[in-house]
């Protein structure tokens, strides 16, 4: 599943000292990730966040609910407003909205995936519970248990598959692959981790790949 698409980053993506100075309750405020490269490694930790947040880079989501304006707190409401006056509802994405401020949804995936990169796309382990915006596709275990999430993980990890990005990706030039979410799904898996995920609980597969397990 692919990312949040706010319709207007500026607006919706927030720095710490940008919610604060709007005074935006914390309430209408998510953990997010917004460039891939702001992950520098495979797993994207709360230290990790506190760097990006230290160093001014958004790192909040602006996600308010579908209540009316006058619904919300007096910060929400007056930074809505200005949203309004600046055009943000005619913007061809955010129009399809209901009312046009109504974030999309996402449970936190406990995976990510860059899907887009040069030698670099990758699985990465979403330890700091942060939900990605259009960068990143979500990744979610068919079981829910720390053991299944354990065997998946090494999954995604091994070199083999890695490799076979490139079997259900489409490739650029200078070794960029990237790799649609549809198409995540027919992504091989090596036979010893369709085993593991068999024992930890998840379905059997017809064949192993990574749509019968995320």
């Amino acid at each position: 599943m692919r990312g949040i698409a706010t319709g207007c980053n500026d607006f919706f993506f927030l720095t710490g000292a940008r919610a604060e100075q709007l005074r935006i309750p914390a309430a209408f405020l998510l953990p997010a990730i917004g460039r891939t490269r702001d992950v520098a490694g495979e797993e994207l930790t709360p230290d990790g966040m506190a760097r990006l947040a230290a160093a001014g880079r958004p790192t909040l989501l602006f996600a308010p609910d579908g209540r009316s304006l006058d619904d919300f707190p007096a910060p929400v409401s007056k930074y809505l407003r200005a949203g309004e006056r600046d055009g943000l509802p005619v913007r061809p994405l955010i129009a399809q909205r209901n009312p046009w401020y109504r974030m999309e949804r996402r449970r936190v995936p406990p995976f990510l995936f860059a899907y887009l990169g040069r030698r670099n796309s990758r699985f990465i382990r979403n330890l700091a519970s942060v939900v990605p915006l259009t960068c990143l596709l979500c990744i979610y275990p068919r079981v829910d248990t720390a053991e299944s999430a354990a065997a998946l993980w090494a999954a995604l990890r091994d070199p083999e598959t890695l490799r076979g990005l490139a079997l259900v990706g489409k490739s650029y030039g200078g070794g960029a692959v990237k790799v649609e979410p549809r198409a995540l799904e027919r992504l091989p898996l090596p036979p010893a981790h369709a085993a593991a995920l068999l024992s930890s609980g998840a379905r059997p597969p017809v064949q192993p790949q990574l749509g019968l397990w995320g």
